[in-house]
């Protein structure tokens, strides 16, 4: 059975689109800053700044390229933890996650 001109091309046309059309997706990051001597915003910006890293090495090593940022809003979610030192002074540990979209 021949196809016509116009179904060849709407072959190629759905064939092309198939294997060009691939998916943007997420690489989820996660972050741990150990303890440290900052404030509990430094040390969840921190957490999520290393998040952020992860993500963006796993979406690069998998052969995709990082979106960037766009607004300057807060780019993950963060928990934490505090205690004191000997001293009394006051520690963070801040565990982040963060998810680059990868294209």
């Amino acid at each position: 059975m021949r196809l016509s001109a116009n179904a060849a091309i709407l072959a190629v046309g759905l064939l092309l689109g198939s294997a060009v059309g691939v998916r943007a997706s997420e690489y989820p990051g996660w972050g741990d800053t150990g303890w440290v001597y900052a404030s509990k915003r430094d040390c969840c910006n921190s957490a999520i700044a290393i998040a952020s890293q992860y993500s963006e090495d796993a979406c690069t090593n998998s052969g995709g390229v990082p979106s960037p940022f766009v607004g300057g809003g807060q780019r993950g979610s963060c928990s934490s933890q505090w205690t004191q030192d000997g001293n009394g002074y006051v520690m963070y540990r801040c565990y982040g996650e963060a998810s680059i979209w990868c294209e």
